[in-house]
């Protein structure tokens, strides 16, 4: 017999969750990383205000498995871009658009990527960028030996970091607006970076 929540809703104990990092996407996305709490995702997905802690140890842990959720679907996204492009530089490229385009996407909810206190205390988030370095650096060190790809890595992360924030904090216009436009410049940004590290 399924589980009730607090408000008479039954849920599937196993999805619990999944239930629980869906809300909090959900209200990172209206409130902000600041406006969460394990409370009131607890309303959400019915049931009550002690079953988070069941699976997630505080605050903190539930929004680094969202976080982590935002950077599966980003190292998803990304690397079907790198692989519907032939040459090193476009796939460099295309990496970098994919970047800003899902900081349109998901918006509020990409800052919990960036979040320097989650980074320290949750080392799976930091293995999550590792994962979106090494889906580049093959690309990277066709173009370059070793020590210059390693640089041209981190040129590219500071150009597709650098695009999202400024898209996120609406320099360029409303974000979804103007998403095309601002991953076009990115990708000519990138794409003209990748040629000048050409060896």
């Amino acid at each position: 017999m399924p589980a009730t929540g607090a408000a008479g809703g039954p849920y599937h104990h196993g999805d619990l969750p999944a239930a629980l990092i869906r809300a909090t996407l959900e209200i990172v996305a209206e409130c902000g990383v600041h406006g969460f709490s394990v409370a009131e995702a607890a309303r959400r997905t019915q049931v009550s205000p002690a079953a988070p802690y069941r699976h997630f140890p505080d605050r903190s842990a539930l929004l680094a498995a969202a976080a982590l959720t935002i950077a599966r679907e980003l190292h998803a996204t990304c690397e079907e871009a790198v692989a519907a492009a032939d040459r090193p530089e476009d796939r460099l490229a295309a990496f970098v658009s994919s970047y800003v385009r899902s900081a349109a996407r998901h918006r509020s909810c990409f800052a919990l990527l960036m979040d320097a206190d989650l980074r320290t205390c949750h080392p799976e988030l930091k293995e999550s960028t590792r994962a979106l370095i090494d889906l580049q650096l093959p690309s990277a060190l066709a173009l370059a030996e070793p020590q210059t790809a390693v640089a041209l890595l981190e040129a590219l992360r500071c150009l597709a970091r650098g695009y999202a924030a400024l898209l996120l904090d609406g320099v360029f216009g409303a974000p979804p607006s103007v998403c095309d436009s601002v991953a076009a410049r990115a990708t000519r940004a990138a794409r003209n970076l990748a040629s000048g590290y050409v060896t």
